[in-house]
C-alpha cells in the first residue's frame, strides 16, 4: 500500500480546479450585483428622507454574516430606519437584524439642547479642532443635539445645518430651561462688534466678545450701560448703544433694499473665511446669510440652497431685470451634458454693482465700463432670485 506523506502536496484535477473557481468568481459576481441594488435602494430611501444631507440625517450600511444582513447607521426618523429595513431584506432576500440607531441619542434626553455661550460657535464636519469647519451659530441660538463623542456633540442648528461642535461652546439644557430662555426679556447685538465687560465701564475687563445678533438675557439697568446674562449664567455689563430689545427688533425691523445695502455695506472688508457667517469673517453665503438675518428673514445656509429660494427673475447678467436686494448666483450654467452648479453668491445693489464676499467683503460690477468691473465673475454668472417680498422665505424666529 503506498503511503502519503503529511504535509505533501496534493494534486487537484484541473477540471476540478476551474469549477472550483469559476463557483467563487460567480458567488463574488452575485454579490456585487446585489450590493449594487443595495446601494440603489438605499439611494432611494435617502432621497425621500434625507435629500439634503447637510440638514436631514440617513448614513446606512450593512454587512454580511452567515444568517444574513447587519443593517448598520444612524437615521434621523423611525419612518427612515422601517424603509431602509424594508428595502435591504427585499432586495437581497436575506434576514436583516437591525442595528440602525435613531438619532438624537436617547442618552441625551434630559438635556437634549443646547444654547450658543460664545460669541460665535464654530460647527465642523468632524469632532475635532482641525476639521472643515461647516458653519457658525451665534450667541443665544439654539441648537438640537444628536448625539455625543467625547467633549463634541452633533448638532443640527437653527436652520437645520448639521454640524459638531464644542460643548464648551454652550449651555446645555432641558425643555422647561429653554422655554424659561425664550421667555424672558432679550437684547440683540446690532453693532458689528462690542465686548460685555464685568463693570459698567468701557476700561472693565470683558466677560466676553459679541458680534452682530448675538442674544442675552436683559437684568435691568438704564443709561449707558445695561446688565445682561450671557447663557451659561455669567453676568456683565453692555453698552446701550450696541444692542436692542429683541422683541422690539422683530417688531419695528423693515425688510427693505435700502436697510438690506446699508447692513451689507457695514461689512466692507470683513475677510473671507470658510464656513463663516459671522462679523469676524465670512464665507459667500454666510454673507448674504447674516445680512438678510439682520434684516428678519432667514436664508438656508449655502448658496445652491439659497439658489432656490425666493422667487426667479427673467433675464440675464444685463441687470435691466434686477433689483437691489436681488441675490446674484455664479457658477456653471447647465448645458445638455452637465448639471447647473452654483458655486457664489452676492447682493445687487444698483446700476450692475453687488456686494459680496470673495477674499473679503467689497463692491463689484457686472458693468464692462465700470472701474469695479469682475470679468470673471460676469463670465460665470448663472441666475438670480428675489426674495425680498417672497412668502416662500421664512421670516426670522
Amino acid at each position: 500500500m503506498q503511503t502519503r506523506r503529511i504535509g505533501a502536496r496534493v494534486r487537484m484535477p484541473a477540471i476540478s480546479f476551474l469549477a472550483a473557481v469559476a463557483a467563487l468568481l460567480a458567488g463574488c459576481s452575485t454579490t456585487e450585483q446585489q450590493d449594487a441594488e443595495l446601494r440603489s435602494a438605499m439611494s432611494q430611501v435617502q432621497e425621500q428622507y434625507a435629500p439634503d444631507r447637510r440638514v436631514a440625517v440617513f448614513d446606512v450600511t450593512w454587512e454580511r454574516t452567515p444568517s444574513g444582513l447587519v443593517a448598520k447607521g444612524e437615521v434621523g426618523q423611525q419612518e427612515a430606519r422601517s424603509k431602509a429595513l424594508e428595502a435591504l431584506n427585499r432586495v437581497s432576500g436575506l434576514e436583516v437584524l437591525d442595528s440602525i440607531r435613531i438619532l438624537p441619542d436617547t442618552s441625551l434626553a434630559s438635556r437634549p439642547f443646547g444654547i450658543i455661550s460664545v460669541s460665535v460657535g464654530n460647527m465642523r464636519a468632524r469632532p475635532r479642532h482641525s476639521a472643515e469647519m461647516v458653519t457658525q451659530v451665534l450667541m443665544g441660538m439654539v441648537v438640537r443635539l444628536l448625539k455625543r463623542e467625547g467633549g463634541w456633540y452633533y448638532v443640527q442648528s437653527y436652520d437645520r445645518y448639521l454640524g459638531w461642535i464644542e460643548g464648551e461652546s454652550m449651555e446645555r439644557v432641558s425643555d422647561e430651561r429653554l422655554d424659561h430662555w425664550r421667555s424672558q426679556k432679550r437684547l440683540m447685538t446690532t453693532a458689528t462688534v462690542g465686548f460685555v465687560r464685568e463693570q459698567p465701564s468701557v476700561t472693565s475687563r470683558p466677560v466676553s466678545d459679541i458680534v452682530v445678533g448675538c442674544t442675552f438675557a436683559a437684568l435691568g439697568g438704564s443709561g449707558r450701560f445695561l446688565k445682561v446674562a450671557l447663557p451659561d449664567g455669567r453676568t456683565g455689563y453692555v453698552e446701550a448703544s450696541l444692542v436692542q430689545e429683541f422683541s422690539q427688533w422683530k417688531r419695528v425691523r423693515t425688510l427693505d433694499p435700502e436697510h438690506v445695502e446699508r447692513s451689507a455695506t457695514t461689512f466692507l472688508g470683513v475677510p473671507y473665511l470658510w464656513g463663516g457667517t459671522s462679523a469676524k469673517g465670512f464665507d459667500c453665503s454666510g454673507f448674504t446669510k447674516t445680512v438678510y438675518r439682520m434684516n428678519g428673514l432667514e436664508l438656508d445656509r449655502d448658496a445652491n440652497q439659497q439658489a432656490l429660494q425666493g422667487n426667479p427673475i427673467p433675464g440675464d447678467a444685463d441687470w435691466k431685470n434686477l433689483k437691489k436686494g436681488d441675490l446674484l448666483f455664479f457658477g456653471r450654467k447647465a448645458t445638455d451634458s452637465s448639471e447647473e452648479r452654483i458655486t457664489h453668491v452676492g447682493i445687487y445693489l444698483a446700476n450692475g454693482s453687488y456686494i459680496h464676499c470673495s477674499g473679503r467683503v467689497r463692491l463689484n460690477s457686472l458693468d464692462p465700463s465700470s472701474p469695479e468691473y469682475d470679468k470673471f465673475n460676469h463670465k460665470r454668472f448663472v441666475r438670480a432670485r428675489r426674495v425680498i417680498g417672497a412668502s416662500r422665505v421664512p421670516e426670522i424666529l
